[in-house]
């Protein structure tokens, strides 16, 4: 039974025994008030969900160390995000305790990361971190409901795909030395992730079916026999000329090994590293690259990074007509919304709107004479 006692101010406490042995207290106006809630709370110590009040003491940046050493991602991950922990998350929130962690706290803490202009991205993964945080507060019985909710963030803006025409590419394949042609040739033709090419395997290709097998993918930490998703993990089609190129490559190389290594003597046959290979190859042949424009002038090619042979390949075939299903399919992405990034550069995209426009019974006009004085 709960402890009822009067107070010298005529108020009523109660004081209740949790299953640590520690009391707590909370004051009522009224005895029935008291008793009521001391009989609840004594309900609570007999549930399995019951949660201590005193366990959302603990503060916050001791529950994060906790967290932390418990969380289970892959090595690049824990990288950035500690990063931004570091940065943005344990500065603010350290010597708070968890318990007195409010929704309007959190919203306050992001007006201020979004006045302090860190970019919406850097606080969206800021958030989500804190929110994992929170939540975890919550399956451990620390707090019973997160803070983490109905919160608003600042909108990313969403930026066109960056993809180079034909002639773009031609120079830039051009510029490049083997094998790395043929490497950005496949990524032009398949889409295919950086980390997808630098992990592809020989004897991941069907040179029978034209068909190369997405499994293996090289990280920071070396090859992962796992894409990055479930839809990462797919089939894509090479066209001939590039199964060509692909077998002019694999001649008298082991057919079962890295299709695309080192070639420093010295240093040959090693996994290829995302920044050496931009630095020392990609770079220097996209800045010597030039096109010729419609009108016959020569141009610098644009600054794209190796990533944009990807966003390449989607807009090439979307231009062509492929439905945004099957670029979906080809390119692994995991959400559609992804995929219609590219959805402005289908054949009909604003064939619609256009007929409409010339439906209209009469048309707004400007004088040829006017225009030519213009």
């Amino acid at each position: 039974m709960p402890y009822l006692r009067k107070l010298p101010s005529g108020k009523w406490q109660v004081t209740v025994r949790n299953r640590a042995g520690e009391r707590y207290s909370e004051t009522f106006p009224l005895k029935t008030q008291a008793r009521a809630w001391g009989l609840d709370e004594e309900a609570k110590l007999s549930r399995s969900s019951y949660r201590d009040p005193l366990a959302g003491k603990i503060k916050f940046g001791d529950w994060h160390d906790r967290w932390w050493a418990a969380r289970v991602v892959e090595p690049h991950t824990r990288r950035g995000d500690a990063s931004s922990i570091r940065t943005h998350v344990t500065p603010y929130w350290a010597d708070w305790e968890v318990r007195d962690i409010a929704r309007l706290d959190v919203q306050s803490w992001v007006r201020k990361l979004t006045l302090d202009d860190k970019g919406a991205s850097a606080i969206r993964r800021a958030y989500n971190l804190m929110s994992s945080i929170m939540r975890a507060a919550v399956e451990e019985d620390l707090i019973s409901v997160t803070p983490c909710r109905s919160i608003d963030l600042p909108t990313e803006a969403v930026k066109p795909p960056q993809w180079f025409t034909v002639p773009q590419a031609q120079a830039i394949l051009d510029e490049l030395a083997q094998p790395w042609q043929t490497m950005a040739l496949l990524a032009f033709y398949t889409g295919l992730r950086w980390g997808e090419l630098a992990g592809l395997h020989g004897f991941r290709i069907d040179w029978r079916r034209s068909r190369l097998f997405v499994v293996e993918v090289r990280t920071k930490s070396g090859i992962k026999e796992y894409p990055k998703s479930s839809k990462s993990r797919r089939e894509v089609p090479i066209p001939e000329h590039v199964l060509e190129a692909l077998a002019r490559h694999m001649h008298d190389r082991d057919r079962d090994g890295v299709v695309f290594t080192t070639i420093t003597k010295g240093r040959a046959g090693r996994l290829l590293d995302d920044g050496n290979w931009r630095k020392q190859t990609w770079w220097p042949a996209v800045e010597k690259s030039q096109f010729a424009d419609v009108d016959g002038s020569l141009r610098s090619v644009p600054h794209y990074p190796p990533h944009s042979t990807r966003h390449t390949c989607a807009s090439w075939l979307v231009q062509k007509g492929v439905s945004l299903y099957e670029v979906q399919h080809l390119l692994g992405h995991e959400s559609y919304q992804t995929t219609q990034r590219y959805a402005h550069l289908a054949p009909d995209a604003h064939q619609a709107i256009l007929g409409g426009w010339t439906r209209l019974e009469s048309q707004l006009i400007i004088p040829a004479s006017v225009a030519t004085a213009a």
